[in-house]
């Protein structure tokens, strides 16, 4: 005969979450039950723990879907930097002395910057 069988993971997490899921199961029994005893009616106890239940349900997927817009976000962002050119450049214009006076001259000896001529 071979030894003891190992559970695997998946097994030992899927026990965890049944024995989890009955817990549950047993306070919302509780609930309907001290629901009862306050003098509710016991359809009115179940469709409270059934409102209950939904709004849980409801809460944890808002939750998810706001994580998964904040994840998807940062992923944009992340993609975003990655793309852009972050790279020092030297500057194609630059502030000296020219034709018309200082100012601010491309390359190729323009001036860019407004400038008043004025006739003395």
């Amino acid at each position: 005969m071979s030894g003891p069988l190992r559970k695997s993971k998946a097994e030992r997490v899927g026990r965890w979450l049944a024995r989890a899921y009955r817990g549950l199961l047993r306070q919302e029994q509780r609930l309907r039950l001290w629901l009862v005893e306050f003098g509710v009616p016991a359809t009115g106890a179940r469709v409270f723990a059934w409102c209950l239940r939904f709004s849980v349900i409801v809460l944890l997927l808002s939750f998810s879907i706001v994580l998964a817009m904040i994840v998807l976000g940062l992923w944009l962002i992340g993609r975003g930097v990655a793309r852009s050119d972050l790279s020092y450049r030297t500057p194609d214009v630059e502030w000296r002395d020219g034709p018309s006076g200082y100012g601010m001259y491309t390359d190729d000896g323009y001036r860019i910057d407004p400038h008043v001529h004025e006739d003395l």
